[in-house]
């Protein structure tokens, strides 16, 4: 797989003992996870963040069911709950072609990383750095750099009076936002 690949949850401990895991599923449609395939699952370093312990693996046909407390998948189909355990910790990334085109006006959250947030007067804020989801409503997280007004750190609400415009292939997001906050 040479596409780029995006992060969209990890597995947990096991669950039953039938070679189901816990899992935690960043996906705004966690039912729609198990179609993004095949899933690549990396074990994330103890200790060197952003680095993995290879080699990574691949789920070609992760099958997976709803409980009542979140969602749980099956990764080996022979698994058991002791083959299971191998998998708790690892990371599911998939890749970025997989995941399914949005209606117009909406965009995924890692499209928005880097992207330049200006105010409408034209006032450099810095660069989207993530998305904090809050439950009422997601907030861009924007860095300064060397190119913004100054060196303020930025929580930006994603609202529709807030967010005026997205540009993503000029890499920009509008936004209506008083620099004082």
């Amino acid at each position: 797989m040479n596409d780029e690949l995006i992060l969209i949850g990890r597995i947990g401990s096991p669950w039953g003992i039938q070679g189901f895991n816990w899992v935690q599923l960043y996906t705004d449609q966690p039912e729609a996870a198990f179609r993004y395939r095949p899933w690549v699952l990396k074990r994330p370093h103890p200790v060197k963040k952003g680095q993995y312990l290879t080699p990574s693996l691949e789920a070609g046909k992760p099958k997976g069911k709803a409980q009542a407390k979140g969602w749980v998948c099956k990764l080996d189909s022979n698994a058991d709950r002791n083959a299971a355990e191998q998998y708790k910790g690892l990371e599911i990334w998939v890749s970025k072609s997989n995941l399914p085109a949005l209606p117009e006006g909406e965009v995924y959250h890692h499209q928005l990383m880097g992207c330049r947030v200006i105010h409408s007067d034209g006032s450099d804020y810095g660069v989207v750095e993530s998305v904090l989801e809050t439950g009422a409503n997601d907030v861009l997280v924007v860095q300064p750099d060397p190119a913004s007004m100054d060196q303020q750190e930025r929580l930006i609400p994603w609202l529709d009076n807030v967010v005026r415009q997205i540009d993503l292939s000029a890499g920009l997001v509008q936004v209506e936002w008083d620099p004082e906050f």
